[in-house]
């Protein structure tokens, strides 16, 4: 069982978060279906445009989901590795972040805004339904959306739409974390004391809207917010995927005109496949 750290910088603390996982490769299969490309041109436009957003939309945040979790592995060791490393999965679990609520909005406006309520949204299974209530409630439907862990790193971190109260952060800066470093070309350069300042104070300030941090100093105030905003991430995360699955099913088997059991299907066999930790992101790169 992974522990967060109570002391450390930020990359200890996210690292140690999210950095405790079994290295297996593993063997597993992939089914295809085939999908006769007329059943999509007989589509109406609306069904159409509505599986082709959610198909779209899923393999976005599939993608992303798998660079975080390639970026959480070490590929060095020391100082600059270290803050490289912190601000290459910060920045990746930005755009995740950012991801969820476009997917989000996409289904707000293309379902959820539907009046009477979207045939899509009436013939979810009733757990898809419970997801999509949480959906609901977590991110709310109208604006302004509610204020989350999610939308603080979105809107404070990802996006910059609100300004950040740096002092507390400030009060608190160590020299380790208060480094630049300037390479030869901008791709091996990295700015931490930037954004450890705009990540402390942006975990921070999430710990503070959940839990009583009276007591907490900075750097426990950073865990505290990690944990929230990783646990609220996941838990976003496997429900809208969930809900895009409930959507994308039905939209194609009334594409084909009956199950997708019924199609011709092929078991793809996928052998030696790297588990996760296997697979590490480069932290600087030869441009030559």
């Amino acid at each position: 069982m992974c522990a967060a750290a109570s002391d450390g910088g930020l990359f200890v603390i996210l690292h140690r978060i999210l950095g405790c996982r079994s290295a297996m490769s593993q063997d597993f299969r992939v089914i295809k279906f085939q999908i006769d490309p007329d059943a999509i041109k007989k589509l109406p436009n609306r069904q159409r445009n509505q599986v082709v957003g959610c198909m779209h939309a899923h393999n976005e945040l599939v993608v992303l989901n798998r660079l975080l979790m390639f970026s959480l592995n070490d590929v060095g060791e020391g100082e600059l590795h270290d803050h490289a490393h912190g601000l290459q999965m910060w920045t990746i679990m930005q755009l995740l972040t950012g991801k969820l609520f476009e997917t989000w909005n996409m289904l707000v406006e293309r379902f959820l805004k539907s009046n009477p309520e979207d045939p899509a949204i009436m013939g979810l299974s009733e757990a898809h339904k419970k997801d999509l209530a949480w959906l609901k409630d977590y991110f709310g439907v109208a604006p302004p959306l509610n204020e989350t862990a999610l939308r603080t790193i979105r809107d404070k971190t990802g996006f910059h739409y609100d300004k950040l109260n740096l002092d507390q952060a400030v009060g608190a800066l160590t020299e380790h974390e208060s480094m630049i470093y300037v390479a030869e070309h901008p791709t091996n350069a990295c700015y931490y004391l930037g954004s450890s300042l705009v990540f402390s104070t942006a975990f921070a300030a999430i710990a503070d809207q959940r839990v009583d941090t009276s007591a907490m100093n900075q750097t426990e105030r950073m865990a505290a917010g990690v944990k929230i905003a990783l646990d609220e991430l996941n838990e976003a995360n496997f429900r809208i995927h969930n809900v895009l699955y409930g959507i994308i099913k039905p939209l194609l088997e009334q594409a084909v005109g009956g199950s997708l059991d019924s199609l011709d299907r092929t078991d793809i066999p996928v052998v030696g496949a790297p588990r996760p930790t296997m697979v590490a992101l480069p932290m600087f790169v030869d441009i030559g």
